[in-house]
């Protein structure tokens, strides 16, 4: 029973993988496309995160005064930038950085924004995911987020990810994305599926605790009296 129930999911994982997941990234070659389909996923859907130590992050973050998440599934920085507006303005309003419970939820497209510069530029995920460098215009081929200089923020004087992670901020990672692009991005590059996957494993920025997925993560957001909202756009 459990192996006809790991094929079953393994069969709708690749029907993601070539509906839903390639109509978000219509921009790859048709021919890398076309091998991935649900009798070749290299991956093994019970190696995905289990999530048991992001669980008792959301609970102990809901505690928190005004918990809110932020879905980062694109890649653009709103998430980002909402996330240093909300410290600001509870700051004003009586709620100090430390009393607020922010998570920001990188998943989709948004993944690329947890891997370090290494890894974005191995394998020129700028290119791959459509994401210019905000101060070269050109596909990035690093991380311009984590450690902002001036100019990468429409705003001067906002925090990247490791300054909002040393205001409080939690940060995970959809690990179901890293595994489905490590296959689109193995088919580009010509390497295996499982070295792409442990490149970014390894390159996940210091403190993003991975998701079994994104989904999964908002998913738990009522349950803990987490608030929700879009990051996709401004």
């Amino acid at each position: 029973m459990e192996k006809n129930n790991l094929h079953s999911r393994r069969k709708f994982i690749g029907a993601i993988t070539t509906g839903a997941v390639v109509a978000g990234l219509s921009f790859i070659p048709e021919s890398i496309q076309a091998k991935i389909n649900s009798e070749t996923l290299d991956f093994k859907l019970e190696d995905l995160a289990k999530g048991e130590d992001l669980d008792k992050a959301l609970k102990e973050l809901g505690k928190k005064a005004h918990p809110v998440a932020y879905d980062i599934s694109q890649t653009n920085p709103w998430g980002l930038i909402w996330t240093n507006v909300y410290y600001i303005t509870n700051e004003e309003t009586g709620t100090t950085e430390k009393e607020l419970g922010v998570l920001n939820v990188l998943r989709h497209h948004g993944m690329v924004f947890g891997l370090n510069d290494a890894t974005i530029s191995k394998y020129n995920l700028g290119e791959f995911f459509g994401f210019n460098d905000p101060i070269t215009k050109a596909p990035a081929m690093r991380n311009p987020y984590y450690e902002p200089e001036e100019g990468v923020y429409p705003l001067p004087g906002l925090a990247g990810i490791k300054g909002l992670q040393e205001k409080g901020t939690l940060f995970c990672i959809c690990d179901m994305a890293r595994k489905v692009y490590a296959q689109f991005v193995g088919e580009k590059v010509g390497a295996k599926t499982e070295d792409v996957y442990n490149d970014f494993v390894e390159g996940t920025l210091p403190g993003i605790e991975p998701a079994p997925s994104g989904v999964w993560v908002l998913g738990r957001l009522t349950e803990n009296n987490i608030s929700y909202i879009d990051a996709s756009v401004g």
